[in-house]
């Protein structure tokens, strides 16, 4: 046998007060055993060079491992767990072997060693993912509920998409249109006619056109537009007064002050800049 359930609870639950040594020991018998097929034959000396004691400790301890694990029986220490997996196995591979005889049973001359050959290659290729690693949990329940299947690439809408043709029939310009496109698509969003209708509400609400609203879009990489970014950006830029500004304040002041007919005692000119 090139495999056989090992049962890592059950095994721990038998073996928890064993030493190092003897639970060594003890694999190695049943390892072994399986590979064999066969009792281990009741030679201590013999047993003892095959699981490599060499000290007088690990030679007492193959002798505690077969007293307690095994049953002697007509000169062999038999495991009554090993027995029955290797005459289950033996079972199946016959079974198998007679399978593969009738199916070259039509062949009067089909060799025997080939029917042998072909009955031995079908309990290994059944028993293949067995025999490279043991069968979990998580694969038990793999087994009864499969996982969905993953979906690659984006998932298609059964809403039809803008096209820049559509954009530009409504007045946008066709650079303005390509590029809000371009946008959205590298943010994998496809203009919709709800989506369009809701950035032209946004727009009108401020007196924007939809171009403006689109070309802002653009220039800040937006997939959408509110107005309410615009609005939060206007009230929180400060306000700058320029030069023709100040002196149109400065000449409006002082006609109400002339025509009042009162003379200014002082009038702020402000700073003046020398270095021009």
């Amino acid at each position: 046998m090139n495999y056989y359930s090992h049962n890592i609870g059950d095994y721990a639950q038998a073996t928890m007060h064993l030493s190092l040594v003897e639970d060594a020991i003890y694999s190695r018998l049943l390892r072994r055993y399986y590979a064999e097929e066969a009792p281990i034959v009741d030679d201590v000396q013999q047993v003892c060079r095959w699981v490599g004691a060499r000290s007088e400790e690990e030679r007492e301890a193959v002798n505690l491992v077969l007293r307690e694990f095994f049953t002697l029986e007509d000169g062999y220490w038999h495991n009554k767990r090993a027995d029955a997996e290797i005459a289950a196995y033996q079972a199946k591979s016959a079974k198998a072997s007679d399978s593969a005889a009738k199916r070259w049973g039509g062949d009067a001359k089909a060799k025997p060693e080939e029917c042998e050959r072909n009955a031995n290659a079908m309990p290994t290729h059944s028993e293949g993912n067995a025999n490279q690693e043991p069968i979990t949990n998580k694969q038990e329940t793999d087994k009864e509920h499969p996982p969905t299947p993953r979906k690659r690439g984006k998932p298609k809408s059964d809403v039809p998409a803008l096209s820049a043709d559509d954009l530009i029939r409504l007045g946008v310009p066709e650079n303005v249109a390509k590029e809000y496109l371009a946008v959205r698509a590298r943010k994998r969003a496809d203009l919709t006619e709800l989506a369009l209708a809701g950035i032209r509400r946004e727009a009108d609400s401020i007196g924007w056109t939809l171009t403006d609203a689109l070309r802002t879009c653009v220039e800040r990489s937006w997939q959408s537009f509110n107005a309410a970014w615009i609005e939060n950006q206007t009230r929180a830029a400060p306000v700058r007064q320029t030069n023709s500004q100040r002196i149109a304040d400065w000449n409006a002041e002082l006609r109400d002050v002339l025509t009042e007919g009162q003379r200014p005692m002082e009038i702020d000119m402000g700073v003046i800049d020398a270095t021009r």
